[in-house]
């Protein structure tokens, strides 16, 4: 198998990912102080402007997260055999999924269920949740469970079609979207928008927001969330595009800007289908801005952020538990709300951290939370 080396490692994807992961902090303590809107945990105050926030980082995060995804998914398999390297994806990504189900998922229900009700009737609570509710054992985790669905069908094509594996983007068409980059966003933007408009709508429309189809087998997200993966499957095989793509734009800064505050003004207001329209435009300038960011100040070794990617899938499996704890504990302390918030971000992302670091040091644990039998000294390329 051939082995990335810092030479050719592309460090800003890595960055870039990791950046998203952790982004799960802030948006998750802003949902759970946002005023008069309760979340898993109750807070019982509210922090004003949270909900923008919460809302702002939902718009982009994870249509950003897929794209990445889409777009390692392609590198890799261009490198590995695909059956290996489906593999490789359900030991890293389904072992600690299985693991949290069992451990975490189970004690951060227990914890919102105390923050909402007295000990008796939070048994009582937490019990018959289990046992009926789906989404009450997926949670936070629904994106291995998308992830998973994606790799096994690249996998898959991978297999069946040399084009996937090895292809390339004809050359006529990748630099005419090089040369066209404005009218390319503006093209995949009407489709994506159109998709997530039309087909994750009909959806809902169809009534399947059922246990099954929607809380267990999240086949909303995997509707919403197939043009992204998609997307970064055709950047990886375009590098006229890639290379475009990479580099900041302040028109296309400035659309990211507006479109997200239109989104923000009149996502209350419409109809479901006008505002994912508008949503899938903020997100895919925004995201364009993230990956020319990430190219500016982050292409390079920086020790700091190198432990953060390598410790981000971690924290984020422990960063939803340890919110909710410790909004529950805060919830007597007589101090402001926008302080507990803030010591949450930082307590929830300093614990998950040294969580990571005992992680390593015990070979089976490394196993069941990064599904990894030993931490290298240097993570291989896109690990996530």
């Amino acid at each position: 198998m051939q082995k990335t080396t810092d030479q050719d490692r592309q460090h800003f994807w890595d960055s870039l990912r990791a950046f998203l992961m952790l982004l799960g902090i802030p948006y998750h303590v802003a949902l759970s102080y946002r005023s008069g809107q309760d979340f898993i945990v109750h807070s019982g105050e509210g922090v004003p402007g949270f909900t923008a926030l919460a809302d702002t980082l939902h718009l982009f995060r994870m249509p950003a997260f897929f794209v990445v995804a889409g777009y390692f998914a392609m590198l890799l398999l261009a490198r590995r055999e695909p059956g290996a390297w489906l593999k490789g994806r359900f030991l890293r990504l389904g072992l600690p999924f299985l693991t949290c189900l069992v451990t975490l998922v189970p004690a951060m229900n227990f914890v919102c269920e105390l923050s909402n009700l007295p000990w008796p009737e939070a048994v009582k609570s937490w019990r018959e949740n289990s046992l009926t509710s789906g989404g009450y054992w997926v949670r936070h985790l629904w994106f291995i469970v998308v992830l998973l669905y994606f790799s096994s069908v690249t996998a898959w094509l991978a297999m069946r079609l040399p084009m996937v594996k090895r292809g390339i983007l004809p050359p006529r068409l990748d630099r005419w979207g090089s040369r066209h980059f404005g009218l390319l966003l503006l093209g995949l933007g009407v489709v994506i928008g159109a998709w997530e408009a039309l087909a994750v709508e009909g959806f809902y429309a169809a009534g399947l927001a059922t246990m099954i189809p929607q809380q267990v087998l999240r086949l909303d997200e995997v509707i919403l969330f197939l043009p992204w993966f998609a997307l970064g499957c055709v950047l990886a095989r375009s590098p006229e595009i890639m290379l475009r793509a990479a580099r900041f734009s302040p028109v296309i800064a400035l659309m990211a800007v507006v479109t997200t505050a239109a989104w923000l003004w009149v996502h209350s207001d419409v109809a479901p289908m006008v505002e994912r329209y508008i949503g899938a435009f903020a997100a895919l300038t925004t995201t364009q801005v993230l990956i020319a960011t990430a190219r500016s100040l982050l292409d390079r070794p920086i020790p700091l952020v190198r432990k953060l990617t390598d410790a981000s899938f971690v924290i984020y499996l422990f960063h939803l538990p340890l919110i909710a704890l410790l909004v529950w504990l805060a919830q007597p302390l007589p101090v402001a709300p926008l302080v507990k918030a803030l010591a949450v971000m930082a307590l929830s992302l300093g614990l998950s951290y040294a969580i990571w670091l005992a992680i390593g040091r015990v070979r089976s644990m490394s196993l069941l939370f990064e599904g990894i039998t030993a931490r290298p000294r240097r993570v291989e390329l896109a690990t996530i």
